[in-house]
């Protein structure tokens, strides 16, 4: 299995997701962590949802990572 897959897998099955917040009217867009119900916002932007969404696999495997 692809590790990144592993890792969102994992994520998911311990109850931390990972998603897209959008900024109305703008292309930007933050990354919030829901760990459980306990919901932390990235501290800067992202100039899209593709770069977001490139940030979202590398953060699942990082917390993959330092957690398994």
């Amino acid at each position: 299995m692809n590790k990144y897959l592993e890792a969102k897998s994992w994520c998911l099955a311990k109850g931390i997701k990972i998603y897209i917040v959008p900024i109305r009217n703008k292309k930007e867009c933050y990354i919030e962590v829901d760990n459980n119900g306990r919901i932390t916002r990235s501290p800067h932007t992202y100039q899209n949802q593709s770069i977001a969404s490139e940030k979202i696999w590398d953060l699942n495997l990082h917390i993959y990572e330092n957690n398994k």
